[in-house]
């Protein structure tokens, strides 16, 4: 097909343009105000960077859609690329929250009260307020028990023993006592406001109001009430200190920078909220530092961002600002002020050292990858995916599938497979099945099984090897396979290639490429397993919920998919449970009264 001739057919309207390559899949989506300059500018001769020409090599075609002005194309754009993941349009590390939490604020009856909850999440819903994304999981994880502490939070199991006085935790003061009625529904909603108010950077507004409260209820001879605002103010305090201040005014706004070596760009983003750093984004790209690269940056990062700041401050113009503005209201700007600029380079000094950073990592990395390269004699390997079965007994059979960049772990790339039921334990048989599962999502254009890697690596020998091939080639696929070889003692000792006239190669030649299968192994490894014990710790608490009369396999599933635990089961009321089908009013009552007696 003549692209150039096609794209010269396109009206000089504004448009969203869709290329697919030879597959049918979609790998680039963007945007235009002039469909026809823009989409010509692909297929004549003409500079483009590295990235660019790989993309139009792979084109096969494209097609369009008209929009009624620039900023509909924007939208369009922004919403086809989330659906679709092309390959060429960049992928953020936090853009989908898939990568950083939030922290999720929502309602759950307890008693006769529906009392704020705090819980970690990577999905934003409908239910409840979001907060974040969190750059660290680690900071958002003490954050939520900071806040159960200050606002004594339902945090026990509710599946704990109770007396009339309430469980455990109400006895040491650390909870309210929302299952036992010790606090009303008017006091929760308040509490529940507060959180919003602490998340929103209003933190020390509350500190006021908390002791204005205090105060007031010591001079009314309140004195039980005064104490608990007494230790709320004192949590309050620590939450406060936790974050010093980046600058004496309470602003809310984002500074972007960039930085760029020979080889490679960092964008960084620097996140301030009410004065406080709350977080900061940076992502490295493996290309030259372009505007349209910048552009493309703020569209996928606030596509998906939930809480906008007052201001967005670049170090540039760019032509496109006047548009982002209006999709964002107008934030986006240049700073005026020298304490802008001043942030500004922070930003700009932290794009350059994490580049420094990550050039050193990719270095060491790119050299183990070559060693391993030249180790199994196969010149371009770049991506690599490892895979391992793990079970017991045929039980809870799942595949970890582990993947390498240029030799370093791309941990967002990950997948893990729950492998069905097969006659007698046939390693090789769930070693197919995972393989061929992975490929076909591939083939089906599933974009988050794309791209294919450049080898497979089965952690087994000669049976693992012929199981991948078998499975690649049901697939129509062409993928090359090595597998580790193990001794008597279990400890991988040589490299099996897939032509079995091939002899096994020892690791023990190479301690450099000896310990990065080493590595490999122990990732994929570490990695299967902690799926494998998640499957097995919610077998055995479905198997507790099956000991009670009347509830089965079936039943057991149906309330696990509605509460994720058996501690929520035990903490819903009868009306709740009575939603899952074929729980009666007695069944309900009979679940409640097993889990909540028991020790």
């Amino acid at each position: 097909m003549d692209l150039l001739k096609k794209a010269l057919e396109l009206p000089e309207k504004p448009g969203v343009y869709i290329m697919h390559n030879a597959e049918g899949r979609i790998i680039y989506v963007g945007k235009a105000k002039i469909l026809k300059n823009r989409v010509v500018s692909y297929f004549r001769n003409g500079e483009h960077t590295p990235k660019t020409e790989r993309l139009v090599k792979e084109v096969e075609d494209f097609d369009v859609i008209i929009c009624e002005s620039e900023l509909d194309a924007l939208l369009t754009e922004c919403s086809l690329i989330r659906h679709h993941a092309p390959f060429y349009n960049i992928k953020l590390k936090d853009s989908t929250g898939s990568g950083y939490p939030f922290i999720h604020l929502y309602k759950e009856k307890i008693g006769s009260i529906n009392a704020p909850m705090l819980e970690m999440s990577f999905n934003k819903t409908n239910n409840g307020k979001f907060f974040g994304p969190f750059v660290s999981r680690f900071n958002a994880k003490n954050l939520i028990t900071l806040l159960a502490k200050t606002f004594k939070l339902p945090q026990c199991g509710k599946n704990s023993a109770r007396t009339d006085k309430g469980c455990m935790e109400r006895q040491i003061d650390r909870c309210a006592g929302w299952c036992v009625g010790s606090i009303s529904q008017e006091e929760s909603d308040k509490i529940y406001n507060d959180i919003i108010s602490v998340m929103s950077g209003n933190a020390d507004e509350l500190y006021e109001k908390v002791k204005a409260d205090m105060e007031a209820a010591a001079e009314e001879l309140e004195f039980e009430k005064a104490a608990v605002l007494r230790d709320r103010l004192r949590s309050l305090n620590l939450l406060t200190e936790k974050q010093r201040p980046m600058v004496s005014q309470k602003r809310n706004a984002d500074y972007i920078a960039c930085g760029e070596t020979e080889g490679h760009c960092a964008i960084f983003m620097l996140r301030i909220r009410n004065g406080y750093v709350i977080g900061e984004n940076c992502n490295i790209f493996s290309e030259k530092m372009t505007s349209d690269l910048l552009r493309e940056y703020i569209e996928r990062f606030y596509t998906e961002e939930t809480q906008l700041p007052t201001k967005i401050y670049l170090e540039t113009e760019h032509e496109w600002l006047p548009l982002i503005n209006e999709w964002l209201g107008g934030i986006v700007s240049t700073a005026s002020f020298d304490s802008d600029r001043t942030l500004l380079a922070v930003s700009r000094k932290n794009a350059d050292e994490r580049l420094l950073q990550y050039e050193g990592r990719t270095k060491k990395g790119q050299r183990l990858q070559r060693l391993f390269n030249q180790f199994i004699g196969i010149d371009n390997v770049r991506r690599l995916e490892i895979y391992d079965i793990s079970h017991i007994a045929g039980e809870e059979i799942v595949c970890g599938i582990a993947v390498s960049n240029d030799g370093i772990f791309d941990k967002k790339s990950y997948k893990r497979l729950k492998i069905g039921k097969i006659e007698g334990y046939d390693d090789t048989a769930y070693m197919y099945e995972a393989i061929y599962r992975r490929l076909q999502r591939f083939v089906s254009g599933d974009a988050k099984f794309a791209p294919l890697p450049d080898i497979i690596v089965c952690d087994g020998g000669r049976g693992q090897i012929n199981a991948a091939l078998r499975a690649i080639s049901d697939c129509g696929l062409s993928v090359p396979v090595i597998g580790f070889k193990k001794d008597s003692k279990h400890k991988t000792k040589a490299i099996s290639f897939q032509n079995p006239d091939i002899p096994d190669k020892p690791l023990s030649i190479s301690p450099e490429v000896f310990a990065f299968c080493g590595r490999l192994q122990e990732e994929v490894h570490r990695y299967a397993i902690e799926y494998h014990r998640n499957l097995r710790d919610k077998l055995t608490q479905q198997s507790r919920l099956q000991q009670i009369d009347g509830i089965g396999k079936t039943k057991a599933k149906d309330l696990f998919l509605k509460f994720k635990s058996v501690d929520k089961i035990a903490a819903a009321s009868t009306e709740d449970l009575c939603k899952v089908k074929g729980i009666a009013p007695t069944l309900a009552q009979r679940i409640l009264e097993e889990l909540n007696s028991e020790e």
